[in-house]
């Protein structure tokens, strides 16, 4: 397996807590609404730019990133995923400002566990083993202790 492939979920866990921080900053400077709406900027560039990419240069792409848009086959809860996503660049950056980073993200990681627990079971039909149950209780039990100290 690649190795980028298989450090990509502590890439993700550092790109998340960076971009939250970042606009935390940015946003004690020019408003969290300013934040935002440039995170929306660069992500529309960027998404612009991948897009074309994906046009022009489509053999740069694994077959499961090839464009293929049809709005017939399109469904009202394609728009969640956006709007969870804007969640998350609003609500990271004013949590770390209420309560700070490590109360923000031990929370944020512990709700994640139990919500892809709960993922795995229902949506995938993965079974749920007693260690995953133990490993998620410990990280909510880690979650409390820093809550409550």
């Amino acid at each position: 397996m690649n190795s980028i492939v298989s450090f990509s979920p502590a890439i993700l866990g550092l790109v998340v807590v960076l971009q939250a921080g970042l606009n935390r900053k940015i946003s004690a400077q020019w408003g969290l609404t300013t934040a935002v709406l440039l995170n929306a900027l660069v992500f529309l560039v960027l998404a612009v730019v991948f897009y074309g990419l994906n046009i022009w240069k489509s053999d740069l792409f694994p077959e499961n990133f090839k464009t293929t848009f049809n709005m017939k086959s399109f469904s009202w809860w394609f728009l969640i995923p956006g709007a969870l996503g804007c969640i998350l660049v609003f609500g990271g950056p004013w949590a770390i400002g209420k309560w700070g980073a490590v109360h923000t993200f031990i929370l944020i990681i512990s709700a994640q566990l139990l919500a892809s627990l709960i993922w795995d079971w229902q949506v995938e039909g993965l079974s749920v083993s007693p260690m995953r149950i133990g490993g998620i209780i410990l990280a909510w039990i880690g979650a409390l202790l820093v809550t409550f100290s």
